[in-house]
């Protein structure tokens, strides 16, 4: 999980610290891709930016129209520090709920893993 102070109404990969995996996936991206992340324990779903007319990528992402109120909310917070990370463990194959992860973390305790383990 890394940090990033808002700024503007994109998320670059330059202004992500302290997770240097996270930059290097929104990096990797192709145009329009989307991406879930989890921003201040909150799944949000981005697209990465549009390459510029010369061709070259550009390493940043807006909030997908199904994030975008959520997103335009955290604006209002300009200049603050937000927790910003990937929504899911590598290998979890079901991407919604891989989203809804942290908001199911109250049941990640070894006593429901005992006993749901097996179904």
């Amino acid at each position: 999980m890394g940090y990033m102070i808002i700024r503007d109404n994109a998320v670059w990969a330059k202004h992500i610290e302290g997770d240097p995996e996270l930059v290097r996936r929104i990096l990797a991206l192709p145009a329009d891709a989307p991406i879930t992340l989890v921003v201040e324990d909150t799944p949000v779903r981005f697209r990465k930016m549009r390459d510029g007319a010369d061709g070259r990528p550009t390493p940043g992402l807006r909030a997908d129209e199904t994030s975008r109120g959520f997103w335009h909310a955290m604006l209002e917070r300009r200049g603050e520090t937000v927790s910003i990370g990937l929504s899911h463990r590598p290998g979890t194959a079901d991407h919604y709920l891989a989203a809804l992860e942290p908001l199911l973390s109250e049941w990640d305790s070894p006593e429901d893993a005992e006993a749901y383990n097996g179904l």
